[in-house]
């Protein structure tokens, strides 16, 4: 019985077999497709691995390579280079050749060109010896030229690479000429968003920006510029808060019988420019590509100038040695003048202060300012080695605080930001610097297009005009002739923009 009951129990096993493979088969496809006997197989292909064999369509098997694109310098493309106080990412081969200066392993020679006074070309002397003894790798060849701009643009043009300056500097104001006829490079082809970002970050917003010409990135900024009321703290003890309460000051001393006078003050278009921004007005717009000589705010702020400012000066001879000379033999308690001027007043007037430019019925003069930029030439784009050379040049000089901080002691306005912030805590060491930097917080920069170039002459023209009338026929004659001087001025610079 025991046997009988396993074999029954086999059959009945063998019968359920047959009937789940039966059931099978009347799943598979039906037989008029002779051609795919292979089928069978896909049960084990529960994740469907036949279809690996699509993914070798054209775009399907790139995607994976793509974040290594190079246009994406992320992640191990770029390195982390340590200036002083500041920590800017920069592509790994420039990075690379910042270590092998450093280390004497590369020798490389470039060119730095200045146009300055005999004193800031001492400290010019000062900078490069700095950066020389941390990058021994690196050579500076430094020389002060006359025509400054002139000479970097015959020097590219010709292409003479050996004797045209790499690295030069100037305010901010050449950058659109510069850029226009291919006199220096957009340092932008070679660093990435990155870079500019970080580098965007160490600087005042209009310092950075100065150097930014039709999107692109020319030039690393290092100081500034701008005029402010210098005055003998012991006539003129604290700041005039509005420009009636200076003019009370210029009436008590204006005295041309006794040869003194209210102001000392230089007549040309950069140094009058806070009257026009006083009144709304503006010589050219950047951003709208606009000239503004005739608008109504340019006439109205000239007209004040005529009336409240001409009138307590000297006007015979309003160049800049004859206007100094007056404040230095303390024949006027204040002369507007920028930082420049700075080392030949105090060695004169120890107690020099700087105060803002008084405002007007509540109207904030705004002079202009130049930004001191670092420029490199198109000439070093196809040698690497100077390339980076003077980008590293250039952005040691403008980051290293130690440097940054000589160049303070030696007069110049800063705008990295940590030196305003050091600037600040030593109030009282950088008085005279201070002021200044409270003039360029308010100041309007210079436009960076090379339409400007057009402005200057027409505008000088009017205020020699001006100048010449008002000696010869009084101030009221001259404001009458101030309109049409003006209209002609403009008609002057939107034709030579035009053709």
């Amino acid at each position: 019985m025991n046997i009988s009951r396993n074999v029954l129990i086999a059959i009945v096993l063998v019968i359920v077999a047959v009937g789940i493979i039966g059931a099978y088969y009347l799943t598979l496809p039906p037989s008029p497709q002779p051609t795919q006997p292979s089928q069978p197989t896909q049960p084990s292909q529960p994740s469907q691995p036949s279809q690996p064999s699509q993914p070798s369509q054209p775009s399907q098997p790139q995607q994976p390579t793509q974040p290594s694109q190079p246009q994406q310098p992320t992640g191990p493309t770029l390195q982390t280079l340590t200036i002083g106080t500041s920590q800017i990412r920069v592509p790994s081969d420039f990075y690379d050749f910042v270590q092998k200066a450093k280390a004497g392993q590369v020798k490389v020679t470039i060119n730095f060109w200045t146009g300055m006074s005999d004193w800031e070309v001492q400290v010019m002397k000062q900078v490069i010896d700095k950066f020389q003894k941390e990058y021994p790798g690196i050579t500076i060849k430094y020389t002060n030229v006359q025509n400054l701009k002139e000479q970097v643009k015959a020097g590219v043009l010709t292409g003479d690479i050996e004797n045209t300056a790499h690295v030069f500097t100037w305010a901010h104001d050449w950058t659109g000429d510069l850029a226009d006829s291919g006199t220096i490079i957009a340092l932008d082809q070679y660093l990435p968003v990155e870079t500019l970002t970080d580098l965007k970050q160490q600087y005042m917003a209009s310092a950075y920006s100065s150097g930014v010409y039709k999107l692109h990135f020319y030039g690393f900024p290092w100081a500034a510029e701008a005029i402010a009321l210098v005055c003998n703290k012991d006539f003129v003890p604290t700041a005039p808060q509005t420009w009636s309460d200076y003019e009370k000051i210029m009436q008590q001393w204006y005295n041309p019988s006794k040869n003194t006078y209210g102001i000392a003050y230089q007549i040309d278009p950069y140094h009058v420019y806070p009257f026009v921004t006083a009144f709304g007005g503006f010589y050219y717009d950047d951003d709208k590509n606009t000239a503004g000589v005739n608008t109504t705010g340019t006439l109205e702020g000239l007209k004040f100038y005529i009336t409240h400012v001409m009138k307590y000066m000297y006007t015979s001879d309003t160049g800049m040695e004859t206007q100094l000379k007056i404040l230095l033999e303390k024949r006027t308690p204040c002369m507007v003048t920028g930082p420049w001027n700075i080392k030949t007043i105090k060695e004169t007037i120890p107690n020099t202060v700087v105060y803002p430019i008084p405002s007007i019925d509540g109207k904030t003069p705004k002079p202009f300012s130049g930004i001191k930029l670092l420029w490199v030439t198109s000439v070093v784009a196809n040698d690497k080695n100077r390339l980076y050379a003077s980008i590293l040049f250039s952005m040691w000089f403008t980051l290293n605080d130690d440097t940054l901080k000589t160049l303070v002691d030696a007069g110049y306005i800063p705008v990295k930001l940590s030196i305003l912030q050091y600037l600040q805590a030593n109030a009282d060491k950088y008085p005279t610097t201070l002021g200044f930097a409270q003039s360029v917080s308010n100041s309007v920069p210079m436009p960076k297009s090379a339409n400007m170039q057009y402005v200057w002459g027409p505008v000088s023209d009017v205020l020699n005009s001006v100048l010449t009338t008002y000696n010869e026929k009084g101030p009221d004659a001259a404001v009458q002739a101030l309109s049409q001087l003006l209209n002609d001025a403009q008609a002057k610079i939107l034709a030579k923009i035009k053709s």
